[in-house]
């Protein structure tokens, strides 16, 4: 409980610190999603996230990221959470609440689309076999 309040203050700091600094707008009409390995969900890759020098800023976003593939992939495909689902849904909510105009938040890429859902799960499954055949390496 208390890990949890003190993580949150610590993102709700870093949200208000760094408001406007993500894209509102693409300039690319078709962006590529792309993978991100520490949280195990994915990004576009006009959203600006990995363009970030504040790692601050990019380590509590993989909260947002995470819970947003949730969205994305329906109930039906399990993938997990970061924290905890509810953790989670609140520091996507918090995110909505100081970047509401950031790409990322547009319907398309918040809501449940079977093309992008079973994408996405083939190229985690994928990677996860990658990460395993790279531990069990000698």
């Amino acid at each position: 409980m208390i890990k949890n309040f003190v993580l949150k203050t610590w993102i709700w700091i870093t949200f208000i610190r760094n408001k406007e600094v993500l894209p509102t707008n693409s300039k690319n009409t078709n962006p590529k999603m792309e993978y991100e390995g520490f949280s195990g969900a994915f990004i576009w890759e006009d959203e600006g996230l990995w363009e970030l020098r504040n790692h601050n800023l990019v380590n509590a976003f993989k909260y947002v990221i995470h819970h947003r593939m949730t969205l994305v992939v329906g109930s039906k495909n399990d993938v997990g959470v970061m924290r905890s689902y509810s953790f989670d849904k609140q520091i996507f909510e918090m995110a909505k609440k100081h970047f509401p105009n950031w790409i990322g938040f547009h319907e398309s890429r918040c809501s449940y689309n079977s093309e992008i859902a079973n994408s996405m799960m083939r190229i985690r499954k994928v990677a996860d076999w990658r990460f395993q055949k790279l531990l069990n390496e000698e």
